[in-house]
């Protein structure tokens, strides 16, 4: 039975008492009772008692702690309110929001009242709290969607809130800085984004989810109609709620309805598991039936031993007569063999026919082409002189070509100095014409001016040169910082490609994890499926080499990977026709692997491996087929390679005396993965080689789990160093910008200076101009004499000179014409011995083309000889391979029977048949049975181990089960005790908060219904359980709800609340006591943030420290309203 309660009488159903607080459980051993076949279930029940002794002893219990929680209110023993280090909001600003073009708030961290006129803004603050910090449209009872919110006349709104983010509890700090800023953007085209900045406005984030995350973690419930109360949902929570809704404003508030959903959601599983044990323990019987079947069958499986000897004698008959049909292949390869030996007599004669032939026709080949060679080289002191001759014809052509641009240029300077002695001579006569006095009295106060502009010049320019000096010493600065920034951004690149080589590294381990086909070709499973299928190889192919490798020490992978290289994809083959049949089967596949050619012998390396002491490739491998071990020790030499895990004792075992049966040594670098090869050079001196570590996935079989931790490690190592390079880059970014920004300072000064010293040096010219023009003036005449003097003589030497130029060219033709001709000459006769050459070039090539068909002939002689005699050792092995078989297929056969005779005309093919005529037999009557003996007992052990762990299965579903219930009772008890406190609180704070203000009253909560009402007497002389909220005035009814709120509130552990015209139906004497109990309340929500915002005035509250008082600015006409249509 459930527990119970004392009874008490029926009475009032949404009374406060304690039984509609309980849930009961019903069942076997408290719901929890499980068998293998039945199951208990939970069942709730939900009891309804009246108001008896119990309902006043909670009363009275309600009384004291009414009383004692006053008595600490009024002592004034309360923690200081502080602001919150994180988690409350620092500003709201708005862009082309609502009616409002720009609109920013900056909120106070504990109690801010916003106030203002309607249209000002006051609702479009919380309207965009809620919607930047995720919240829906239709939440805010503002609009259907978000193009509702875009002002009229733009097509894009952008809000922004900024979320305090300090101390110790902040959100991630190293990545946001000391605050958070959400911005979202949303258009009239539907498009909506969010941005999260950090503190510096960099970007962060541009996901919705890092938002929630956000908001879960500063528990900020936005969705929550208790936490942010809208306009709309504050008035119909302060004026028109029923006790069903503000049960559920207390149940969504306080967050107790979504636990309530997740155990839902738990006692549903319960279901599903209960239903899936269910089926499990019905399956549980099938499985034992089928076990008890398949022992039956085997017992019947010992009636068909007769049938089985005859197929014994068979098969001793299908060993013989396999003996017997390869005796006759062996005579018929010996006979091909005498053929194969006549045919390599007549190739051979052939091959020396054709050889005689070709060094015939090699021999005329050489004879012409040596007169070839004499002819061209007659040809070549031809060429020379030519060549001579025309370096001269064109050095004289462009001799030529000077001194005709030389006589062009002095007929320029003729024209030139008669023009300007034709100038000179008009303006001497004008200054005959021309003489005025000179100014004799102002001279000496410009000298003086002069004087004074030079003296103030010096000074700016010896302040100007100490200031560019200290330029230099800043570009210097900015040259170095440039360097340093370049090379700290040079290694970033290469070193994220490392981090992403080795990310995708890692996910190729984790992905083929305990598979060794991704580190090969992807046609590598069909290669070796073709491989098996083909009757066609002497000895099948093994390969690759590295599925028969498996490394014992992983810590030496990355090295010998690298080291082994190409050889690990490498299949052996042990003949030439086998090698070119793999080839072929490759290229169909298009799957190319090398392939080398071994032998079977096997290698002894015991007297050639170093001391035991070492560690060598041999002996850190685990090699499962000789082949594969013979050829890494030829081509590899793994059995003296040494592995040596410090690279000093490395160093130091080298140097030293060399060691026996030692040729190289591998050791770890510092970089893991990459290693050091030490070798002995041909000198005898050591070499020491760079091995890079090898990035593929390994080929090798090893442990994968190691080759796992260690890509794990290496790839944190890798981020820490680029994380360490991007660091470094910014540090060095910030301190080139500081100095550009002061050399962009310092040329401005040096500018400003500049240009003082331009201006006073231009006052300087203009007072020298003055004094110079006056000189100048007075000896004009003489000048312009000597100027025209000048000319004249000018004029004398350019007419000498173009009589020079003019013999200078006449000469010059002269001698080209004389070059032109001597090369025609020479022309003539180089065609001459080109024509000879021509005529001894088509000769050798007709001979060349005779030794081409000689050589072809010979080649196809020797390779006819090659090949029959390639034919002839072929089946000469052949014949070998025959005779070992034979051999073997004897001891074989031995070894099943002695030999017994063959019937004559029988072979392996039709005692095959009669082997198969039998064993068909056999099959059939096993067939009735199921299968053969071997099958028969493998299905009845795959049946018995079926049914037991289909037993172990429910009995593991079943403790699951168990489990479940428990883990539910448990957090259900939890709950309700959760429910019944925060419930208690509630109501000793709504009745402290009326007794403010002289009122009495109680609050009602009834959870079996899903009630909650208050009750509320605002005389106090009157005795009885108070009125009820409709019968109240509606002040008095306002100012009980807001007492409700702020009891609710204080039940919340939310940091923001917020509360939209809380007071709109209120008087002026309950509005005052409001705001004074919300004041007074918020300061004693230790770190909480308020936002409370009203239509009217703020004259009775004062502005403090932690109250912060929001004045919207007036609208402005014409923006008062807003569009709602969707």
């Amino acid at each position: 039975m459930a527990p119970s309660k004392r009874p008490g009488p029926a009475g009032d159903n949404v009374g406060e008492s304690e039984d509609s607080e309980v849930i009961g459980f019903e069942g076997d051993q408290a719901g929890l009772g499980w068998d293998s076949r039945k199951r208990a279930r939970l069942s709730y029940e939900r009891t309804n008692y009246g108001e008896s002794e119990e309902r006043s002893d909670d009363e009275s219990l309600y009384l004291e702690q009414e009383t004692q929680f006053r008595t600490q209110q009024r002592s004034g023993n309360q923690l200081d309110n502080g602001a919150a280090d994180n988690g409350i909001l620092e500003s709201v600003s708005c862009s082309n929001f609502m009616c409002h073009g720009y609109l920013e708030v900056t909120l106070g961290p504990l109690i801010n009242f916003i106030i203002g006129h309607n249209g000002s803004g006051k609702s479009a603050v919380l309207t965009a709290i809620t919607i930047c910090l995720g919240g829906k449209a239709t939440a805010t009872n503002r609009g259907q969607s978000l193009k509702s919110f875009i002002k009229e006349g733009t097509e894009v709104a952008v809000l922004s809130v900024k979320i305090k983010n300090r101390g110790e509890s902040a959100y991630h700090p190293e990545v946001y800085g000391n605050s958070i800023v959400v911005e979202r953007h949303f258009a009239r085209s539907g498009a909506s984004n969010f941005k999260l900045k950090g503190a510096q406005g960099r970007l962060i984030s541009t996901k919705k989810a890092d938002l929630e995350e956000i908001c879960d973690y500063f528990a900020l419930q936005i969705d929550n109609p208790m936490n942010v109360l809208t306009q709309d949902m504050a008035r119909q929570f302060l004026s028109n709620s029923t006790p069903q809704e503000k049960y559920k404003f207390f149940m969504k508030g306080t967050q107790l309805e979504h636990l309530d959903g997740d155990y839902l959601q738990i006692e549903q599983s319960i279901d599903r598991i209960d239903q899936d044990l269910a089926k499990r323990l019905g399956d549980l019987g099938q499985y034992e039936v089928e076990a008890r079947k398949a022992r039956s069958a085997l017992a019947l499986s010992e009636k068909h031993d007769c049938l089985r000897d005859k197929i014994r004698s068979t098969a001793n008959q299908m060993a013989w007569s396999q003996v017997e049909d390869m005796e006759r292949k062996l005579a018929a390869t010996d006979n091909e063999l005498t053929e194969i030996t006549l045919k390599i007599t007549d190739a051979e004669r052939k091959a020396n026919q054709c050889s005689e032939a070709y060094d015939a026709a090699n021999h005329g080949f050489q004879d012409a082409c040596t007169v070839v060679q004499e002819l061209s080289a007659e040809l070549i002191p031809h060429d020379d002189r030519k060549e001579q001759a025309k370096q001269e014809h064109d050095r004289a052509k462009t001799d030529a070509l000077t001194v005709q641009t030389e006589q062009r240029q002095i007929k320029d300077h003729l024209k030139r100095t008669e023009e300007r002695i034709k100038r000179a001579e008009s303006d001497i006569q004008g200054e005959y014409l021309r003489l005025q006095e000179v100014n004799g009295g102002s001279n000496a106060r410009l000298l003086a001016k002069i004087e004074e502009k030079r003296s103030v010049l010096a000074d700016y320019k010896s302040r100007l040169e100490d200031h560019e000096a200290g330029l230099h010493n800043l570009e210097d600065e900015q040259r170095r910082l440039s360097q340093n920034l370049e090379q700290s951004r040079g290694p970033i690149p290469l070193k994220r490609q490392e981090v992403q080589a080795c990310e995708e590294r890692l996910n190729r381990l984790v992905k083929d994890k305990g598979k060794q086909d991704g580190a090969y070709p992807a046609n590598l499973p069909r290669l070796l499926r073709a491989i098996q299928e083909d009757n066609g190889f002497r000895q099948l192919p093994v390969g690759p080499i590295g599925y028969h490798v498996r490394l014992l020490k992983p810590s030496w992978s990355s090295i010998l990977e690298k080291s082994f290289g190409a050889a690990l994809n490498t299949f052996i083959v042990t003949s030439k026709p086998d090698q070119a049949r793999l080839s072929e089967i490759m290229s169909r596949l298009q799957c190319p692997c090398p392939i080398m050619i071994g032998n079977n012998d096997r290698v002894d390396t015991t007297n050639h491996e170093p001391d035991p002491q070492f560690d060598t490739s041999l002996r850190v491998l685990e090699i499962d087929n000789e082949l594969v071990r013979k050829q890494l020790i030829i081509n590899q030499a793994i059995e003296q390679t040494i592995l040596i895990e410090n690279r000093q004792d490395a160093v130091n075992t080298m140097s030293d005396t060399r060691i026996q049966n030692v040729k190289q040594c591998y050791a770890p670098n510092v970089r893991p993965g990459t290693g050091i090869r030490f070798s002995y050079g041909w000198g005898g001196g050591l070499s020491e080689n760079y091995v890079p570590a090898f990035n593929g996935p390994p080929r090798m079989k090893t442990d994968v789990e190691f080759q796992i931790s260690a890509c794990r490690a290496e790839l944190q190592r890798l981020r820490s160093e680029l994380n360490d390079l991007e660091s470094t880059l910014r540090e060095r970014q910030t301190v080139l910008k500081n100095c550009e920004q002061a050399i962009t300072r310092h040329k401005r000064e040096s500018r400003e200076h500049r240009l003082e010293v331009q201006r006073i040096e231009a006052e300087i010219e203009d007072v020298q101009d003055t004094l110079d023009k006056d000189a100048v003036e007075e000896g004009k005449l003489e000048a312009l004499k000597e100027g025209l003097s000048e000319a004249k003589e000018e004029l004398a030497t350019h007419q000498a000179s173009f009589g020079d130029s003019v013999i200078a060219v006449d000469k010059a033709r002269e001698s080209l014409r004389t070059l032109r001709e001597r090369m025609k000459s020479m022309d003539s006769e180089i065609a001459e011995v080109q024509a000879k050459i021509r005529k001894a070039e088509t000769k050798r090539v007709k001979l060349s083309e005779r030794r081409e068909a000689a050589l072809r002939e010979k080649n196809s002689a020797f390779a006819e000889l090659e090949q029959a005699k390639e034919m002839q050792e072929n089946t000469r092995k052949a014949r070998t391979d025959i005779a070992e078989t034979v051999a073997i297929w004897i001891g074989e056969a031995s070894q099943v029977c002695p030999r017994v005779p063959i019937d004559k005309g029988e072979t392996y093919s039709t005692v095959e048949k009669r082997m198969e005529k039998l064993q068909a037999d056999l099959k059939r009557a096993e067939s009735q049975l199921g299968g053969t003996r071997q099958e028969l007992a493998e299905r009845a052990a795959q049946k018995v181990r079926a049914f037991r762990q289909a037993k172990e299965q429910v009995t593991g579903v079943e403790r699951l089960a168990q489990l479940l219930k428990s883990a539910l009772v448990n957090r259900k008890e939890r709950w309700k005790l959760f429910q019944r406190a925060i419930t208690a609180r509630a109501r000793v704070q709504f009745m402290w908060m009326l007794s403010e203000r002289n009122f009495r009253g109680r609050l009602l909560a009834n959870h079996k219904e899903k009630k909650l009402d208050l009750q509320v007497e605002p005389d106090p002389t009157k005795v009885g359980k108070g009125r009820e909220a409709k019968t109240l005035s509606g002040g008095e009814k306002s100012f009980s709800t807001i007492c409700l709120l702020l009891s609710l509130w204080d039940a919340m552990g939310a940091p923001i609340r917020c509360l939209d015209e809380f007071d709109v139906f209120m008087d002026s004497v309950n509005r005052e006591v409001s705001m004074k109990k919300m004041i007074e309340a918020a300061r004693y929500s230790i770190g909480k943030q308020f936002i409370l915002i009203t239509p009217g005035s703020m004259g009775s509250v004062n502005p403090n420290s932690d109250v912060k008082i929001i004045k919207m600015k007036d609208p402005e006409r014409g923006q008062t309203t807003i569009s709602l249509s969707s």
